[in-house]
């Protein structure tokens, strides 16, 4: 897992703590409190798992999180006003679990995302997130470009659940000037018009990102996003891992 990844997970389960403490019955004792927070950081665990098996373009790794998220039952002291969360998510957990490809999972893993950004905006909680300057825009090198794109995944996604504008904004304008050519990607000919044409619609999904202001639109893009990300790694049999 990346540093980011770890304060992202980090920020998040103290984030789950203080949404549990927001949807708690009146009857709930703090047992049950600690339990809630310790479920949505399980929570959480998955939707990332799922989220590293697309971008990966391992498909059969998305089932197992997706199925938990699915299926499992909800712990005791949570309030109804829970519930249209609970039930979103749900929902597109069964999508991705019963994805026979990798465009619908990225699509249902994005959804995903939009109910956790919802959650937090009902609860009244603002998500923010840390993260390390952006690699400069100056270097045209492979390693520094690459180094901007996976900054910017990071920050849409940020910009996603947290939700956050500035988050969502500044990946979307990042992404959509990564200078990445296809011979940074593979020296194989008969796959560069291929991946040409994905460096070129990543760029479209960020320069489209920084004018969508609906959330709904924004997870619509965030799909799309990971669904070019798998279409790429799975191509050259690169990419990142699951965690």
């Amino acid at each position: 897992m990346t540093r980011n990844a770890k304060l992202t997970a980090l920020v998040l389960l103290i984030a789950a703590i203080i949404v549990a403490s927001l949807f708690l019955t009146e009857s709930a004792s703090e047992d049950d409190a600690a339990v809630i927070a310790e479920h949505m950081h399980s929570h959480l665990d998955r939707v990332i798992a799922i989220k590293g098996a697309v971008i990966s373009g391992n498909l059969a790794g998305v089932y197992a999180p997706a199925n938990w998220l699915a299926e499992h039952d909800e712990p005791r002291g949570l309030a109804k006003t829970w519930q249209p969360y609970a039930d979103g998510m749900r929902l597109h957990a069964r999508r991705a679990a019963e994805a026979r490809d990798l465009r619908t999972a990225a699509v249902a893993v994005s959804e995903i995302g939009r109910y956790c950004g919802e959650c937090h905006l009902a609860s009244g909680l603002a998500v923010s997130f840390g993260y390390a300057t952006p690699p400069p825009e100056n270097l045209q090198n492979t390693f520094t470009q690459m180094q901007r794109h996976l900054w910017a995944a990071d920050r849409l996604w940020a910009g996603l659940i947290g939700p956050s504008d500035a988050a969502w904004e500044s990946g979307a304008k990042m992404l959509a000037g990564v200078n990445l050519s296809v011979q940074d990607i593979t020296d194989d000919e008969s796959l560069a018009p291929l991946v040409n044409n994905i460096v070129q619609n990543l760029r479209e999904v960020g320069a489209e990102g920084g004018r969508a202001m609906a959330a709904e639109r924004r997870a619509e893009l965030y799909g799309e996003f990971l669904s070019l990300c798998a279409s790429c790694h799975s191509l050259t049999g690169d990419g990142p891992g699951t965690t």
